[in-house]
């Protein structure tokens, strides 16, 4: 079976739309992991910074 060019076009936009949806889960991901790990160190420093 061929693909005609409307369903081509139809599968590229969902490609895109889940490449789009990695991509900002992993923004996310990485966010809440630097959160996570250097929040800690994140609060001292404003505190310091306050005195």
């Amino acid at each position: 079976m061929h693909s005609t060019f409307t369903q081509k076009v139809f599968l590229c936009m969902i490609a895109g739309f889940f490449a789009a949806c990695l991509i900002q889960w992993g923004k996310v991901f990485v966010e809440g992991a630097d959160d996570a790990l250097n929040g800690n160190y994140k609060k001292d420093q404003t505190v310091l910074s306050d005195h």
